[in-house]
């Protein structure tokens, strides 16, 4: 990551408007930071008054209500004592976001901490923090237009689908791709719906509703050096849903077995030791709110289900997933949720009588 000085900001006069709206005193240095997730860009800010995060949104990917709901969740949370970065209000008006040149601004403290070590420890620490996050924002009011769309009963997904052959043609320029490409989609799309209507016939729609997270994976979180979650990053995706959606993708992605930085060397299935501690995290928060045995056996058709409703829309938008091939990663998903509705569903069975 490129490291820009004080006097550099003076080049791009978006990000020193930006910058002048908070009292942080004199800026040191700003280096541009992968942090969490790579929708938004970020810069950690070093100034007098501290270390900060200042984090970008395009106004085509998020509205200003849905900025301004994350902010009150995580302004509950904060009071809660959850592990949140804490938000700075704008010198006018003390806000918590600005607006300017299509874009809307944050600025929070800067948390440190360590990556995911792929510990059972720290996988039930994740596991107990989201059923934390789940407890403290239970009875929020959600007002309308504020949340992120679902991955279940994704109503957009079959648009989305449609342009991924088209996106990956245009990206390697062979037909056959497309063509191949769309033979894939078919079959994950018909998958998918087939995914929904039998967590449908599960009862979803009855279960309870929670403000959740939308987006629990390890790059979303650091721990401390004792092991604990430092701090929760990227409320984005917030929103009203059944907490399981939130606890299905929480653990399909702590629990993906990861040998390597390429994905396609990945196996196949899940980290049985990973995922019974993520889960058993969850349940041990508060004994009154542990996951039902309905709930459970819904795990695997959500994992599939989240798995496909987040790889589709960076592939019809890019023709690629971060820097793999389109193809080769459809190739990959649709692999894994052949896993996530057979062998998955045999070991979650075998965890719900344990």
């Amino acid at each position: 990551m490129a490291e820009s000085t004080a006097q550099d900001i003076r080049n791009d006069a978006a990000l020193a408007i930006a910058c002048s709206q908070y009292d942080v005193g004199p800026i040191q240095t700003i280096v541009e930071a992968v942090i969490g997730s790579r929708r938004s860009r970020k810069w950690v800010i070093r100034a007098r008054r501290g270390d900060f995060v200042l984090k970008e949104r395009s106004e085509a990917l998020a509205t200003v209500e849905q900025v301004a709901f994350a902010h009150e969740v995580q302004l509950r949370l904060e009071e809660a004592q959850f592990p949140v970065a804490p938000l700075l209000g704008t010198r006018e008006g003390n806000r918590s976001l600005y607006q300017g040149n299509e874009r809307i601004y944050e600025l929070t403290r800067l948390i440190r901490g360590s990556s995911f070590d792929r510990s059972s420890e720290q996988a039930r620490e994740a596991g107990r923090t989201l059923a934390w996050l789940h407890a403290a924002l239970s009875g929020m009011e959600v007002p309308a237009l504020s949340t992120s769309t679902p991955f279940h009963r994704r109503p957009d997904l079959a648009g989305i689908a449609d342009h991924i052959p088209r996106a990956i043609r245009i990206v390697t320029g062979r037909d056959e791709d497309r063509k191949a490409a769309s033979e894939i989609v078919k079959r994950l799309f018909s998958a998918y719906d087939q995914l929904v209507q039998r967590t449908d016939l599960m009862g979803y729609a009855q279960w309870p509703r929670f403000v959740v997270h939308g987006d629990w994976h390890p790059g979303n979180l650091l721990f401390s050096e004792h092991g604990n979650v430092a701090g929760v990053f990227d409320f984005d995706t917030v929103r009203l849903e059944p907490r399981i959606a939130d606890v299905a993708n929480g653990a399909l992605q702590f629990a993906m077995k990861v040998t390597s930085d390429d994905p396609f060397s990945h196996p196949d299935g899940l980290n049985e030791s990973i995922l019974l501690a993520f889960l058993s995290g969850y349940d041990a928060h508060d004994p009154s709110l542990m996951l039902s045995v309905t709930e459970v056996q819904a795990l695997a058709p959500l994992m599939a289900e989240a798995l496909i409703a987040e790889t589709f829309p960076v592939i019809a938008q890019t023709g690629r997933f971060g820097r793999w091939s389109g193809l080769e990663f459809l190739h990959v998903v649709d692999r894994k949720v052949k896993w996530l509705t057979t062998a998955a569903e045999e070991l979650l069975a075998r965890l719900n009588h344990e």
